[in-house]
């Protein structure tokens, strides 16, 4: 796949359900205008995955590995789990680096 090439994006509802639960994670920590700016950031950071699909390396996890998944990290602190699959990226979660190795 050509690189400038953009791909649609999907989010399977593992994923939608992650930027959720950070999102009321960080409102339960008394910051809901932070929890919804953080979301928006999510998603940006998700649908930008779009324009250079192959940018992130394949997961050093070997059971993500050998299904050819990326991960990205976002904000130091979020990794999301992603592979292109007929032209769309699909994002099927997003975890916590600090409780999940890759």
């Amino acid at each position: 796949m050509d690189e400038k090439e953009k791909v649609q994006v999907v989010l399977k509802p593992k994923a939608e359900q992650s930027i959720v639960d950070i999102s009321i994670f960080i409102a339960g920590n008394g910051n809901p205008e932070r929890a919804l700016s953080f979301m928006d950031s999510l998603y940006e950071f998700g649908y930008s995955l779009s324009i250079f699909p192959n940018k992130y390396p394949v997961c050093k996890k070997l059971t993500l590995a050998r299904r050819n998944l990326h991960c990205a990290v976002f904000d130091k602190n979020y990794i999301f789990i992603y592979k292109v699959v007929n032209k769309r990226l699909v994002i099927y979660n997003i975890i916590n680096a600090r409780t999940y190795t890759i």
